[in-house]
């Protein structure tokens, strides 16, 4: 007969143990039974995760081209001779292009493809608003945010704020060109021209004394690296019968014989190229708004709706008889506007230029 402390030690057996049932491992004093894992159920199909991964990387192009329009504008070479500076301005209008692009695209993409399509008829209604009709619009407002489903597509939701902060940031660098940071009179004043630059016609070509008969005229542009893709850096060189050139006063020295003169081929009007030559009056025509300079008389304007002379580039002659550059302009070239200075310091040159 067993003892009651024996009894007492003995475990009882479960009622579900024994054949027939399965038996269950004992889990320990501090374990916690296993949860099934919950949040929210992704239910988009496999065309919206597409769809969402197309505008996300449109939105993502948008930041790329803000970026690179940031870094082309502070650190690309953009002045004249400088390696990669033809670059400067189309990098710019690349990069902003693919800002622009980028979240306007992708816009157009998440309204056709993730967006509930709907459509409405809005009737005719006086200007002035009801307050229930304010009210209306704030809860149309609140509806088109939730139908735009923007909280469902978590990337699609950080992109698109990506894109616009790089939309933010786009026009900061250009505040630098503005007020107290403005340099355009500077800018404006310099083109690829400089002191010993030679005068180069339309092949490349070196210009020389005796290249141009009385009444001649030749396109020429500066020996410099893409001098004849600088637009602004066009010129014309006319030759004139000594009797027939009165160079402007302080200017006698900027001409070559008394015959060779070269002035800029950009209308103080609108920037049209002035490169008709009438070889009797040496007058030059500006073929889009018919504005007329007097060539043999310091280009002063005749007619027309020119605002000042044409700029005159002062020349001279090297030891192998080409000819070349003084200096650049001694003021900007092309169209005038309000801000113009009206004047500017005349250089002045030794020697006779002969």
């Amino acid at each position: 007969m067993s003892s009651i402390r024996d009894r007492l030690n003995t475990s009882p057996e479960p009622e579900d143990s024994g054949p027939g049932f399965e038996q269950h491992e004992t889990r320990g004093a501090g374990s916690v039974p296993a949860v099934p894992a919950t949040g929210p159920k992704d239910d988009r199909t496999d065309d919206e995760k597409r769809a969402e991964l197309a505008v996300s990387v449109l939105f993502l192009l948008a930041l790329v081209g803000a970026v690179g329009f940031i870094a082309t504008y502070v650190a690309w070479p953009y002045k004249y001779g400088e390696s990669g500076y033809e670059w400067y301005t189309p990098l710019l209008g690349l990069t902003m292009a693919l800002a622009l692009i980028g979240v306007g695209a992708g816009a157009v993409l998440w309204a056709k493809t993730l967006m509930v399509d709907e459509e409405t008829v809005q009737e005719r209604h006086h200007l002035n608003s009801e307050p229930e009709d304010r009210t209306a619009a704030a809860d149309v407002l609140k509806a088109g945010a939730e139908e735009s489903r923007l909280m469902k597509y978590p990337m699609l939701r950080r992109t698109f704020l990506l894109s616009q902060a790089a939309l933010a940031i786009l026009p900061i660098p250009l505040l630098f060109s503005l007020g107290h940071f403005q340099h355009k009179e500077r800018a404006l004043g310099k083109t690829g021209w400089k002191k010993g630059s030679r005068l180069l016609d339309e092949l490349g070509r070196p210009v020389k004394v005796g290249d141009l008969e009385v009444g001649g005229v030749k396109s020429v542009f500066p020996d410099v690296p893409g001098g004849r893709r600088m637009a602004d850096s066009a010129a014309l060189i006319i030759r004139m019968r000594p009797e027939q050139l009165k160079p402007m006063k302080g200017r006698e020295n900027w001409i070559v014989d008394n015959q060779y003169i070269v002035y800029s081929v950009i209308c103080t009007h609108l920037g049209c190229p002035v490169k008709l030559y009438e070889q009797q009056t040496h007058h030059l025509f500006c073929p889009c708004h018919q504005s007329t300079f007097d060539a043999a008389n310091g280009a002063k304007v005749l007619f027309g709706p020119a605002a000042r002379n044409l700029p005159q580039l002062a020349i001279t002659v090297d030891s192998e008889g080409y000819f070349v550059a003084r200096d650049d302009f001694n003021e900007p070239v092309g169209p005038s506007y309000w801000e113009r200075k009206p004047s500017y310091k005349e250089p002045k040159y030794d020697g006779t230029g002969a």
